[in-house]
């Protein structure tokens, strides 16, 4: 994931985590350790667009939801995937037990970890993995497709950032899956026609959560 929304994802999850409304370029540059221009350059849109007040020595969040549509379409979902291959005969669920640690689940299968039960059926398992967690899973999911001239796969491996590779070897991400502002950015960004639906549940979860955050 481009260092622009790697600042995105900053500033959503400490809105909608910390209740955490004002940030400032360097805060955040420090914190992710990457240049303040691109932090900049991150936030121009996000100004220009209302979704954050501008003041000189520090920005507020105040539309959310715009945040969240300009990280959702500066997002290359397909550019981070890392590996992908068609496990025959295995359901999502055992494909999940199946994978080792080093992941961190997004779309249905983090949805599903997230919140207990999924919103519809659902065919892919979709994961970030560190370096050393790919290898493994090349290992114990060779490159298969579903047939001849198929580029189908139903196991779809994305390249974790630094910043979530951290989390993820720390073993500080909530159920082994990806925040719920990541999670709603990865499903915007998905293909399969049920991705929608997980979508809207995802977004009513999410506006309760930042809601409650703005009124306390």
């Amino acid at each position: 994931m481009n260092k622009k929304c790697l600042a995105y994802r900053y500033i959503a999850e400490h809105a909608l985590a910390d209740k955490k409304m004002k940030f400032t370029v360097r805060g955040i540059a420090s914190d992710l350790s990457i240049a303040p221009d691109t932090v900049s350059n991150a936030v121009a849109p996000l100004k220009r667009t209302g979704a954050i007040d501008m003041q000189r020595r520090y920005f507020t969040l105040i539309n959310f939801d715009k945040l969240l549509a300009i990280w959702a379409v500066a997002r290359n979902f397909g550019k981070d995937i890392e590996y992908k291959t068609y496990v025959a005969g295995r359901s999502p669920t055992e494909i999940e037990d199946m994978l080792p640690s080093g992941i961190a689940y997004t779309n249905y299968s983090g949805y599903t970890k997230l919140f207990g039960n999924a919103v519809s059926t659902y065919s892919e398992v979709y994961a970030y993995a560190t370096e050393q967690a790919v290898e493994e899973i090349k290992k114990r999911f060779p490159k298969n497709f579903l047939s001849k001239g198929s580029e189908y796969c139903n196991l779809i491996i994305l390249k974790s950032d630094y910043a979530m590779s951290k989390r993820i070897m720390g073993k500080t991400l909530q159920k082994s899956a990806v925040s719920m502002p990541q999670l709603y950015v990865d499903l915007w960004n998905a293909k399969e026609w049920y991705a929608y639906e997980f979508l809207k549940r995802l977004k009513e979860k999410m506006d309760d959560k930042y809601d409650k955050a703005i009124l306390e």
